[in-house]
């Protein structure tokens, strides 16, 4: 019995050195970033996400009602023809929920918000963009829509539903695919519009 024990102790033992140091490398993994791009350990000064061993850089929605809050959904839509694959999407000023006055032609889509975050110079940025489809199902698992300070997760206040993705070639036909975020959420329908979560190259 004592035996028995002693292994039981030990077992506890080593899978707790494994908990802890795989917490250990997730944490050196990732790293907080304030508005400037600046490290930081102040919860309410959290802006972004950078990802040491993709080199990518994630926002981190706000629920300011501002800008970049999580609850708003866009329209896809992407003027450049070098990059829509033949087909530039959608915009008007009835679909999708935005900060309108933010947006070029009051228009709540996918590159007139890319371009609002550009001009604010996120983290000290301005080349944000929509994520690849692989790079943000990649990500998925550190999603959450649990707000800063309640979770461990490095992209809280993430509102649950589909989100956007940069257009990509399947096949003969190029459109944007969306990734369902946090995994197992609840998806919300809207008028065509979604969430959307933007990422930087290193």
């Amino acid at each position: 019995m004592r035996r028995t024990d002693a292994r039981l102790r030990a077992a506890g033992l080593l899978a707790a050195s494994l908990f802890a140091g795989a917490a250990a490398a997730a944490d050196s993994r990732y790293e907080r970033l304030d508005a400037r791009g600046a490290p930081t350990g102040d919860e309410a000064a959290w802006q972004c996400t950078r990802d040491a061993s993709s080199g990518l850089t994630w926002e981190v929605k706000s629920t300011d009602g501002g800008l970049r809050d999580r609850r708003w959904t866009y329209t896809p839509y992407d003027g450049n023809p070098k990059t829509n694959g033949g087909y530039a999407g959608y915009r008007d000023t009835t679909s999708g929920k935005c900060v309108r006055e933010r947006m070029r032609g009051r228009s709540c889509n996918t590159e007139a918000y890319v371009e609002a975050v550009n001009a604010q110079g996120l983290c000290g940025h301005h080349d944000w963009r929509l994520p690849t489809y692989t790079e943000l199902a990649a990500v998925a698992r550190e999603t959450t829509s649990d707000p800063r300070g309640s979770t461990a997760l490095r992209l809280p206040d993430t509102e649950e539903g589909w989100y956007w993705t940069a257009v990509a070639k399947i096949g003969v036909t190029s459109f944007s695919r969306v990734v369902l975020l946090p995994p197992r959420a609840r998806p919300q329908f809207y008028d065509g519009s979604y969430l959307v979560l933007l990422v930087r190259d290193p």
